[in-house]
């Protein structure tokens, strides 16, 4: 039998604690972390004891960290180093604080270091020339679809790209819709399996609806579950399904180089909506973020390009010289 402070062994406890309080993903995020620790302690001979783990083994942990970013890329931005150390940083910090809590430690070999987290880029949506080579891809997809069921995943895919724009809705929410969750009337859809689980309210235009209609007077109802998005069998379309749809549009659309995919439907939608209604509160409830900090970061955008417009043309040298 393992000893109790030993790393593996005390690895598996966090993972399962984690498993208890948070969603798989949130799992996944943290324990990764702390396996690339592990992995880099093991090759280097570090102490496999938890009570030997000092705050110099953290500090050499990120060093290697930031020599193999160096080594792997061409530009040596400080930012870019930040970024890449981010995520292990909180999942140290969190699987050691556990252990502190857990009384496998008397202190936490974590204290006294502190990373800053990164300062996020700008989000960037897609832009109107984007959005228009898609619906044309869409377009073209249903006017060549024959049978019955080919309109029936054309219609699909058109409706889910429309729902993704002028719902602000995330990737997993999205594909876990069921019939029930759609008011086609009211224009109004139910998020049952939100973020942290929690549900709320959204909503989409005349042109979704549309699109919504078509798709489910195609979809067939003697299928025995009440998914909203099947594939070509009939059975529920998984996440992955939805992330392929998007990704087979844009590529199709001519768009590889464009960043982002799936995710950046969800920033168009915000900085749309915050563009023409100037409504923070509103597009935080839309997003379904628990606080005003994490939809700010979608004005950045809007702000970067009302200052842009300062420009019309000229520039500052220009305006020196009109005095």
């Amino acid at each position: 039998m393992q000893a109790k402070t030993n790393l593996e062994w005390l690895s598996e406890g966090f993972k399962y604690d984690l498993e208890s309080t948070v969603r798989y993903r949130t799992v996944e995020y943290y324990c990764a972390g702390v396996r690339r620790f592990l992995q880099w302690a093991q090759a280097t001979g570090c102490p496999s004891d938890i009570q030997l783990i000092t705050q110099r083994h953290i500090q050499a942990f990120f060093h290697h960290l930031a020599n193999k970013h160096r080594s792997n890329s061409s530009a040596n931005e400080p930012a870019a180093i930040e970024r890449l150390r981010w995520p292990y940083y909180r999942a140290l910090r969190r699987f050691f604080e556990w252990a502190l809590k857990e009384g496998y430690l008397q202190s936490s070999p974590m204290k006294g270091i502190k990373l800053n987290a990164p300062q996020p880029a700008p989000i960037e949506p897609y832009r109107p020339e984007h959005i228009d080579c898609m619906l044309k891809v869409l377009d073209y997809d249903w006017q060549i679809a024959k049978t019955q069921r080919q309109k029936m995943l054309a219609g699909r895919n058109r409706a889910i790209f429309l729902l993704f724009l002028e719902s602000g809705l995330r990737l997993e929410e999205l594909a876990k819709l069921q019939l029930e969750d759609i008011d086609l009337q009211r224009q109004r859809l139910t998020v049952r399996h939100g973020k942290m689980g929690k549900s709320r309210l959204s909503g989409f235009g005349s042109q979704t609806k549309k699109a919504l209609w078509k798709y489910l007077s195609l979809r067939p109802h003697d299928i025995g579950h009440d998914a909203l998005w099947i594939t070509e069998e009939g059975t529920p379309l998984s996440i992955g399904g939805v992330q392929i749809v998007i990704r087979r549009l844009k590529k199709d659309a001519g768009l590889q180089n464009a960043r982002g995919s799936v995710h950046k439907l969800r920033h168009t939608f915000a900085t749309t909506y915050l563009k023409h209604t100037r409504d923070m509160k509103g597009c935080r409830l839309l997003l379904g973020h628990s606080t005003l900090a994490m939809t700010e970061r979608y004005t950045q955008f809007i702000d970067a390009e009302d200052a842009l417009k300062a420009y019309n043309s000229k520039g500052p040298l220009d305006w020196l010289r009109e005095g």
